[in-house]
């Protein structure tokens, strides 16, 4: 937790005004103050490592920092597609490899100091070098046009399609003096398959193993779900608990099926892929454990560390699988197609529609 608001909001806004980099359109500003609001939680959080709430800040910085990836990446690939932007390609390939760097910090580190001073570094360079200077080369490709952004973002806004929760309008609003909230307006987005979309792109989870890829969109649902929970208000317990007995499920499932690919194959990494499938099942056991003792954080902490998974894990060890296997996609599409026929591999139809949805091709491998 921030130690002074007053102070921190002081310091945001010092640091906002520094340097340029309001670029004049709400949505984005907003996402923008966000990100120098993450930026100071973790350099507040590491004045003093010592303190008890020291692990907590760091959970949420990286929490924030996952939002920010997946809403702000998104939202800002679709204004720059739907308006033709020339540099629309090299401005998506440096948010994929901005992804790839942060699931790099993720999976190299147990330790919170060392992760928070990864995070801390990546998100700085970020701020100074792709938003002063990429995204302001968009801003000026619509002013120059004069292209009606605002009107397309209200629009978007309107469909639900981004979420804007009520800390970041009023960080937004108080930093930037923007009081009109008709501007920019709390936003709950109401798709789910949009939701499960934006992090599947953004993050690049896909392994091209389509079964290991179906099982983590399985996974998405079940994080965009708790999440908007969580968001809904007060979660009960009950609520909680049953989220944690789809992951447990989930586990002894997803894992099952990786086990059996990576011995079939001999994949080398397999010792410490499986010495880290052993950290998540312990770390949902916690959650377990915190729910059933009536933690209130239970939920949070969930979606916490799922989120973190997502990066720490499947976008960096499980995209290692994929790629070791590109030779052997034919043998890999037999072996798991055997699984399936001898009922090793439980695939619904709920699960196949919705890996369809996601991806937008036909699962012909998952038949």
């Amino acid at each position: 937790m921030v130690r002074d608001p007053s102070l921190h909001l002081e310091d945001l806004k010092k640091l906002w005004l520094s340097k340029p980099f309001q670029l004049g359109i709400p949505i984005i500003d907003l996402q923008h103050v966000w990100l120098v609001h993450t930026i100071l939680i973790l350099e507040e959080a590491l004045a003093d490592v010592s303190l008890d709430s020291f692990r907590e800040d760091v959970r949420q910085a990286f929490t924030n920092a996952l939002q920010y990836v997946s809403e702000h990446f998104a939202l800002e690939e679709d204004l720059m597609e739907h308006f033709n932007y020339p540099g629309f390609s090299e401005h998506v390939e440096g948010h994929r490899q901005f992804v790839a760097k942060l699931a790099e910090k993720f999976a190299a580190t147990e330790e919170d100091e060392v992760a928070a001073l990864g995070l801390l570094q990546i998100l700085k360079k970020w701020l100074l070098q792709h938003i002063l200077h990429d995204d302001s080369d968009y801003a000026e490709f619509f002013k120059k046009n004069n292209i009606r952004i605002n009107a397309y973002s209200n629009e978007i806004l309107r469909e639900k399609k981004y979420r804007i929760s009520k800390e970041q309008l009023l960080i937004y609003q108080n930093v930037c003096n923007q009081l009109d909230k008709e501007t920019v307006e709390t936003n709950e987005s109401t798709d789910i398959v949009f939701d499960i979309r934006k992090i599947w792109r953004t993050y690049d989870l896909v392994t091209h193993i389509p079964i290991i890829d179906l099982q983590h969109i399985w996974l998405l649902k079940m994080i965009v779900e708790l999440d908007r929970a969580i968001s809904a208000g007060d979660i009960e317990k009950e609520q909680v608990q049953k989220f944690l007995n789809q992951a447990i499920a989930y586990t002894k499932d997803h894992f099952m099926v990786e086990d059996k690919i990576m011995r079939q194959f001999r994949y080398n990494d397999f010792a410490n892929h499986m010495n880290q499938h052993k950290r998540f099942i312990d770390f949902v056991q916690l959650r377990n454990e915190e729910n059933k003792m009536g933690g209130k954080q239970a939920a949070a902490h969930l979606v916490q560390d799922l989120r973190n998974w997502l990066l720490s894990h499947i976008a960096f060890e499980d995209k290692k699988i994929g790629i070791s296997l590109q030779t052997r996609v034919r043998d890999l599409s037999e072996f798991t197609k055997k699984m399936h026929q001898n009922g090793e591999i439980q695939i619904t139809g709920e699960q196949k529609n919705l890996y369809k949805a996601v991806v937008q091709s036909d699962p012909q491998e998952l038949h």
